[in-house]
């Protein structure tokens, strides 16, 4: 099959079109990311409950506006990372959330309120 040049000429330039399309939106959705991970949740609450042995703790917490998430009383699970030790029931306390590999958001950072 043959192609005459300016079918040729039609054909790159939609090529390169699609190529920029194509890199703007992955330009786009890096960015998208990078603000996401920079600007991590955060918020303040008064810890009822800790599950050490299920890395869990139970909060009621102010807005996390970030997240759009009015004050609520919940389960939170915790980082790997984070110790639980010093968390007593009663402790009012900042904390940090990132999301986690299922999707849900995990705490991680805590630390007394100041």
């Amino acid at each position: 099959m043959q192609f005459s040049k300016s079918a040729a000429l039609v054909a790159c330039a939609l090529a390169l079109l699609g190529a920029a399309v194509a890199t703007q939106g992955a330009a786009a959705e890096t960015s998208r990311t990078v603000v996401s991970q920079a600007d991590k949740p955060s918020g303040s609450g008064t810890i009822n409950s800790v599950d050490a042995a299920g890395r869990k703790v139970n909060m009621t917490h102010g807005p996390v506006t970030a997240l759009k998430w009015p004050g609520m009383t919940m389960d939170f699970p915790v980082a790997a990372d984070v110790d639980l030790k010093a968390l007593k029931a009663g402790a009012k306390v900042g904390f940090t959330l990132k999301q986690a590999a299922g999707g849900m958001y995990e705490i991680d950072s805590i630390k007394p309120a100041q």
